[in-house]
């Protein structure tokens, strides 16, 4: 498929990305346009001119602090002396651009684990292997595939969605045009893993519906690919929290194939939150089973892995050594992972021991465990166990079992909402582009979805209180 790809597909991506955003800048009469995390801190900004043509844009990493900082010329092209930066601060990796041509990257340190160290550095030689031979063959798809994953493993977030976007539009040009398509086979397969690695990429600006919209089309451009499905699956387990609704794809994914242990992780993990620990501590066990190879084809820095989720689900069924035992480990493979010290804070105050616990739970707020899961908090904990007060203090937070949630989901034809007060309430269904599709009045809780086309949407009910949302996916 390399002749496919012989524009420049990073000027096509920084010309599409800069046009969309320019035109929301338009609408809202600024010279920045900003995203946001759900913790409330910025995400992303985009700098225009007085020409309305982006002059930079800016990435943040999720806990607070700058991450990556990118300029452009007068022709929407990467021009001038880039960077990247640490969580803390460090200057991580320097591109030195002119017109989009990439004359020099400097990598300063590289951030890994005991775990995922050599696949940190096989990613980083294919960044550098590949830039040298791209001086040699421009065009070379396979060139530019292999650097863009690795951009993407290695969170080179910017570089990565203007390749993937330019990928996205040569690969949906061609299959819009028949008699083009036919003379690619694969066609089908590449443009899902494009919308799969996009995806990718948006999650990690915690923009859900982009996310979870680019890994449903990619489940309905190539139905045959496991791996999609447990994409979103996961996702909507683990960054949504969605327990439930993720569990449907993860369980498409183990009927296929009983041992993913990558599908029983998160099983384990979605079981852990919905309080089912002998599941939790059943898929995990099954994980167990192939731990490397979690590492060897995963990111590895997830703070809610094997030894975590087990280490909570052990303590609740009465295995408090073992507990302690897995997320003293955890802590020790990833010293920064604060859910492990939540966790251990935890069991402590469970046993009375509230000096260890305190301590834990400060550990964790150090660790931005509040910036990080923004739907969990700490506070209540920390005033238990260091018998502190706060003139904002937070109620203890709802269990997700006791949460407001619909079913069946996907839905055929009806959806109904549980643990949800009112019989009949008002509803309205958004698509994805906030495009009202459905809206009315329920029937005993019951919502008719049968008109509705096979996708992805945002379902909203009214409460006495307040407005509640959920994510619909139409079968």
């Amino acid at each position: 498929m390399k002749k496919i790809y012989q524009s420049n597909c990073i000027i096509l991506a920084v010309i599409i990305f800069s046009i969309f955003q320019t035109q929301t800048l338009a609408q809202k009469k600024g010279t920045v346009n900003r995203s946001f995390f759900k913790n409330g801190l910025v995400a992303k900004e985009f700098y225009f001119g007085a020409d309305k043509m982006l002059d930079s844009l800016k990435t943040y990493h999720i806990v607070g602090g700058l991450d990556e900082r990118f300029y452009f010329d007068e022709n929407n092209w990467i021009d001038g002396l880039c960077q990247k930066f640490s969580s803390d601060g460090k200057l991580k990796t320097i591109w030195l651009y002119k017109k989009n041509v990439l004359i020099k990257r400097t990598d300063y340190f590289k951030e890994d684990n005991l775990k995922n160290k050599a696949k940190v550095e096989e990613n980083y030689n294919t960044i550098i292997n590949n830039n040298e031979l791209l001086k040699l063959d421009p065009n070379n798809f396979g060139l530019l595939y292999g650097r863009a994953a690795a951009r993407l493993y290695l969170e080179d977030n910017v570089l990565a969605e203007f390749d993937f976007l330019g990928f996205k539009s040569q690969l949906e040009n061609i299959k819009s045009n028949p008699s083009e398509a036919k003379k690619f086979p694969s066609l089908n397969k590449d443009l899902a893993e494009i919308y799969s690695r996009l995806s990718t990429i948006y999650s990690r600006f915690e923009n859900d519906n982009a996310s979870i919209n680019y890994k449903l089309m990619a489940i309905q451009t190539d139905p045959t690919e496991t791996r999609h499905y447990f994409n979103l699956g996961a996702y909507l387990a683990t960054e949504v929290h969605d327990y439930r609704l993720g569990i449907y794809y993860l369980n498409e994914v183990v009927k296929k194939i009983p041992s993913h242990n990558f599908a029983h992780w998160v099983l384990g993990y979605s079981y852990l939150e919905l309080d089912q620990y002998e599941k939790a501590a059943e898929n995990i066990n099954i994980a167990f089973e192939n731990e490397a190879n979690l590492y060897e084809n995963g990111y590895g820095n997830e703070e809610s892995d094997l030894r975590t989720i087990r280490g909570l689900a052990y303590h609740k069924l009465g295995k408090t050594d073992l507990g302690i035992a897995d997320l003293k480990e955890a802590i020790k493979i990833n010293p920064k992972n604060s859910v492990a010290h939540k966790y251990l804070g935890i069991i402590y105050y469970d046993l009375n021991e509230k000096e260890k616990a305190c301590e834990y739970f400060q550990k964790s707020r150090t660790l931005g465990y509040e910036k990080k899961y923004f739907n969990k908090e700490l506070e209540s904990y920390i005033n238990n166990a260091c018998g502190t007060s706060s003139s904002n203090k937070k109620g203890i937070e709802t269990a997700f079992k006791d949460l407001p949630y619909i079913a069946p989901n996907p839905a055929e034809n009806a959806v109904e909402v549980f643990n949800f007060p009112n019989e009949d309430f008002k509803f309205e269904v958004f698509t994805v582009e906030s495009k009202m599709m459905l809206q009315g009045i329920s029937s005993n809780k019951t919502i008719d979805v049968s008109r509705l086309f096979s996708g992805f949407y945002i379902l909203t009910i009214s409460g006495k209180e307040k407005v509640y949302s959920f994510k619909l996916i139409k079968k």
